[in-house]
């Protein structure tokens, strides 16, 4: 019964020094170490950003060049479409010359016909 009470008490002594251990600052080669790992913690972070900056930065550079490449290809395209469009209207004009040469060769055709026609 003795021994029971015995660790009891000390039970309850090992408690209080635990709970005053908790509530009492931190000493300096904890506050050290917690300080340490907070700065790791933040050279990580911002070894992260500015790896993801360095990503952003090359996706802009990217995405530029790629809007420009697009830019330069629809204006081909429009420049091409002009091309198309002029080389429309000229074969439409030449065969219009050729239809009307065509007309006035047959016409030309059918006067000698008539001219040669017996009387």
């Amino acid at each position: 019964m003795l021994k029971t009470i015995f660790g009891f008490v000390l039970t309850m002594v090992a408690a209080a020094t635990l709970a005053q251990n908790n509530d009492a600052p931190l000493s300096l080669h904890a506050a050290q170490q917690r300080a340490r790992y907070a700065l790791e913690q933040k050279n990580i972070a911002e070894g992260k950003l500015k790896a993801a900056e360095k990503k952003d930065k090359a996706a802009r550079k990217r995405f530029e060049d790629a809007k420009a490449q697009s830019d330069e290809a629809k204006a081909r395209a429009d420049q091409t479409a002009k091309e198309l469009q002029d080389a429309q209207a000229d074969f439409t004009k030449a065969r219009e010359r050729h239809d009307q040469t065509y007309q006035d060769l047959k016409r030309a055709h059918d006067a000698l016909q008539e001219s040669n026609k017996p009387k």
